[in-house]
Parts: C-alpha cells; sequence; structure tokens
C-alpha cells in the first residue's frame, strides 16, 4: 500500500511540474527544434525584445494565451542549395506567405504593426545538422521603433474543435 501512495504522489508531482508555466519558461528551446505554438524571447514576456538582438537562437516556450514574443505558426523545408542565396530568402518568404494567409484568413482584430519573420540554419554545421528547416512566426512589431518586438497578448490562430 505504501508503495501505491509513494508512486501515485510521484506520478503526481510530475504531472504538476511537467504542465507549471513558470518552469516551462525556465527551460530554453534552440530557435531550429521550435514547433508551432508560442515563445517567449526571454523570461519576462511582459517586456520589448529587441529584434536584432543576437540572442534569439534560445527561445522560451510559453502558452499561447499568456503575453508571447514569437508565435511560430509553419514549419518546414525549402529547397535552396545555398541558404545564404537571394533564392533561400525569397522561396522561404513565399512559403511563409502563403502560410500567413491561410492562418489569419477570417481572424479579425489583427494589431496594425503584426508581421512575420522566419529562421533558417546558419549555413555549416546548423544546416548540416538540421537541413533546410524553416521556422515562420509572427510578431508584433513597437510601433514607436520597429527594432522591438511588443508582447503578443492573445494567439492569432484560431482553434477550432470538430
Amino acid at each position: 500500500m505504501t508503495g501505491r501512495k509513494f508512486v501515485a504522489t510521484a506520478i503526481a508531482l510530475f504531472l504538476a511540474l511537467g504542465t507549471n508555466p513558470a518552469q516551462a519558461l525556465s527551460k530554453g528551446t534552440f530557435y531550429l527544434e521550435l514547433k508551432t505554438g508560442c515563445y517567449a524571447a526571454n523570461k519576462a514576456a511582459t517586456k520589448p525584445s529587441k529584434w536584432s538582438d543576437k540572442d534569439y537562437k534560445m527561445l522560451y516556450a510559453t502558452n499561447c494565451a499568456a503575453a508571447h514574443h514569437y508565435e511560430v505558426f509553419y514549419t518546414g523545408l525549402i529547397k535552396a542549395k545555398d541558404l545564404n542565396s537571394d533564392a533561400a530568402k525569397k522561396e522561404a518568404g513565399l512559403a511563409c506567405d502563403k502560410a500567413a494567409v491561410a492562418t489569419l484568413t477570417g481572424q479579425k482584430d489583427l494589431p496594425s504593426s503584426l508581421t512575420y519573420g522566419y529562421f533558417f540554419p546558419d549555413p555549416g554545421a546548423e544546416e548540416k545538422k538540421y537541413g533546410k528547416k524553416i521556422f515562420c512566426f509572427f510578431r508584433v512589431a513597437d510601433p514607436k521603433d520597429d527594432k522591438y518586438t511588443l508582447s503578443i497578448k492573445r494567439s492569432f490562430r484560431e482553434v477550432t474543435y470538430v
């Protein structure tokens, strides 16, 4: 009986720890391992994040209903041979354009400074390990200074359940 209580308590503890939003923010996710969902640029998503920060490679998963800086809405692969090329940027941009239109069609009350961008691996070691993945994300630019990304207060994706 004592063994069962210990196992039940341990399972309850792990479940509680696994769903704690504060803990989720403490674990960073490398930018080439992102999944669709919402991420903060730092552990305090209520503050603006400087868009040109060099430390964009570690993001923090968060609930889309909470404040966040980036909302990954598409992941995929590109075919361009050289990731430094204009062709790669064009291909990534077109893929994100198509996915953004599909995601935002029918949405209301979008911020006027809503924009999106994409990440893909740096040529070399990252490309060798991760291939030619792209990650498209929404962000809200600060209207006073486009170099800052404001926190997003709600998800831009409407989720419907059938």
